[in-house]
């Protein structure tokens, strides 16, 4: 009911997807990175075109942020290049950028915002930096994907409330929501 939505929310719309309704479709207008937008994304990569394909999901059972390839590159390319002072380290799993923070106890990391229609979305930087070893070795935690739907993973979403504001037809993040 109205007592569960967060006053602090930041919403964006629902959108329906007429070939498939059992997802929680948003429009994903852009992305920034260190304060910029990322060059080479815009709203058209994340369009649900009017057949029911391509678009953005918010899935919480899907760990990894996916974007189409061309946005995850470009939004890939500015990350390392907003963190070129970091030690690059080998790939893991499906992350093609990682590095080596072994020894360090703080690091500078650029910004990601995710800019949907009405919300614009800061992530912590333990959204998007991830440990994947005991060894100091921490990876971007986005990943390309050949589909056209991309999906707004479970990573990106800790630490936020997530309102599913299903009658208001809308999706709400509230930062700091969850412990």
């Amino acid at each position: 009911g109205d007592s569960a939505v967060s006053r602090t929310a930041r919403f964006t719309p629902l959108l329906t997807n007429p070939r498939l309704d059992t997802f929680y479709y948003v429009e994903l207008l852009g992305i920034s990175v260190g304060g910029t937008p990322v060059f080479g994304i815009s709203a058209s990569h994340f369009k649900l075109d009017s057949n029911g394909n391509g678009g953005v999901i918010i899935d919480c059972g899907t760990s990894v942020t996916r974007l189409n390839r061309p946005a995850y590159i470009a939004l890939r390319d500015a990350f390392r290049a907003g963190a070129s002072s970091l030690k690059l380290a080998p790939e893991f799993s499906l992350f093609d950028t990682c590095y080596d923070l072994s020894g360090k106890t703080t690091v500078k990391v650029p910004t990601v915002v995710l800019h949907f229609r009405g919300a614009d979305v800061s992530l912590p930087a333990s959204n998007y930096l991830i440990p994947v070893d005991d060894n100091g070795r921490f990876c971007f935690a986005f990943a390309g994907t050949t589909s056209g739907l991309s999906i707004i993973g479970n990573i990106q979403q800790q630490g936020f409330r997530v309102v599913y504001d299903l009658a208001g037809s809308r999706v709400g993040f509230s930062p700091r929501g969850c412990a």
